[in-house]
């Protein structure tokens, strides 16, 4: 999404999201250790340096993996005692993830029943040949909907929900600075807003608010978080080179990289999964 670029995207983009996990745990000198191992094999052609298009092709190699990762993790649990044919049935999902439905005496919490519901309705979206199961190729769209065009109304609908605090089935002003910004995140700023804030207000007005009626719709919503035609590895790639290349050369030398390490990799903890077993980027 726009707004004052998130480093930690950064990061995931360009190691992964469990790889930055570990290596934002790491000291700066570890973290340049273990980046300069990564260059080898970003650098493609072998030429002593890492050019946009090359980086480019790295992030959207990383993305892919932790996807495939993500999705053959969790598809090989459920096919131990699941998934019949191939195939998983929603019923069957529901049952894993959330226990059964039929225990007698149980009443759920309104915040659980809606987090079934939104799964359900997710599920429904990503059986493609509307067959009532899901193949490991459905699954993947339900895990990542982001990533399956067919997904990307539902995709923009929970970001809605999300965000949309009031439930007018709009998202205003304030909940739009509001999903991205947090005064207690800038404490040194006592309460004043930092200058990307109001850079922020004025893309809703000027561009995100296509009518100007002061809220985004549903339209707008998908104008802004699923752009037709948007490539998030190409802008990731731009940005990054745009913010390391020092000699503005338009490709990256592994000095570069290292002197910009912070950007690529970070050095301080974060608030994003569990601390894991550290490992060498070398045998990635």
């Amino acid at each position: 999404m726009a707004g004052e670029h998130d480093s930690k995207y950064d990061h995931e983009a360009f190691l992964g999201k469990q790889s930055a996990a570990e290596f934002d745990e790491l000291t700066p000198e570890l973290s340049k250790e273990r980046l300069a191992k990564f260059f080898p094999k970003m650098d493609l052609n072998g030429d002593g340096f890492v050019e946009e298009n090359e980086l480019k092709e790295h992030i959207n190699f990383m993305q892919r993996r932790y996807v495939d990762n993500d999705v053959e993790r969790t598809w090989k649990n459920y096919n131990q005692e699941k998934v019949k044919d191939g195939q998983l049935s929603w019923g069957d999902y529901r049952e894993m993830v959330y226990g059964s439905s039929d225990g007698e005496g149980q009443e759920l919490s309104p915040e659980y029943a809606k987090m079934i519901s939104r799964d359900e309705r997710r599920w429904k979206k990503a059986d493609y040949d509307s067959n009532g199961v899901l193949d490991r190729t459905e699954y993947g769209c339900f895990m990542h909907p982001e990533d399956c065009d067919h997904m990307r109304d539902i995709v923009v609908q929970e970001t809605v929900e999300d965000i949309d605090k009031n439930k007018d089935g709009f998202v205003d002003m304030d909940e739009y600075i509001g999903d991205m910004y947090r005064p207690e995140d800038y404490p040194e700023l006592n309460g004043k807003e930092p200058e990307w804030v109001a850079s922020e207000r004025v893309m809703f007005k000027e561009q995100r608010d296509k009518d100007g009626d002061g809220k985004l719709n549903e339209e707008e919503m998908r104008d802004w978080i699923m752009p037709v035609g948007f490539d998030h590895a190409d802008a990731e790639a731009k940005h990054l080179v745009g913010m390391a290349d020092d000699d503005k050369d338009g490709k990256l030398s592994i000095e570069e990289i290292i002197a910009h390490y912070d950007t690529f990799v970070g050095s301080q903890a974060t608030d994003y999964g569990e601390q894991l077993q550290k490992h060498d980027p070398s045998e990635l």
